[in-house]
Formats: structure tokens, sequence, C-alpha cells
């Protein structure tokens, strides 16, 4: 399972360095708001992998769930 997760992911960096060359021929990107919108996608993207990259949304709980004591 290793293996896929690690094929997976060397696909998705490829993929999205591809997509960065294609889309580094456009002139709207040649523009000043065209590098401030890649930065801040970039930026965006940097910063969800380092906020939220440790979650994994697979996991089962670890103990009994807390009951809701808006309920009666």
């Amino acid at each position: 399972m290793n293996s896929l997760y690690s094929t997976l992911y060397l696909v998705a960096v490829l993929g999205l360095l591809l997509a960065a060359v294609v889309l580094s021929d456009s002139l709207y990107l040649r523009s000043p708001s065209g590098v401030l919108m890649l930065f801040g996608i970039g930026l965006f993207l940097s910063l969800g992998f380092l906020l939220f990259g440790h979650i994994r949304f697979d996991e089962t709980p670890s103990g009994e769930p807390e009951e809701n004591r808006l309920r009666s």
C-alpha cells in the first residue's frame, strides 16, 4: 500500500509541475496580477498542507463517542 501512495504522490507532483509549465505560457500569468495569483495559490496550498497534512480521514474513532448533553 505504501508503494501505491508514493506512486500517486509522484504522479500528483509531476502533474502539478507540468500544469505550472503549461500555464506559464499564458500571457495573463506573465503580468503582475498573474504572478500574484500564482503566489496566492501556492501559499494557499502550502499552508493547507502544513496545517492539515497530518489529518487522516480513514481513521476510526479511538473511543466511545461523547454524548450530546443538549439532548435529554
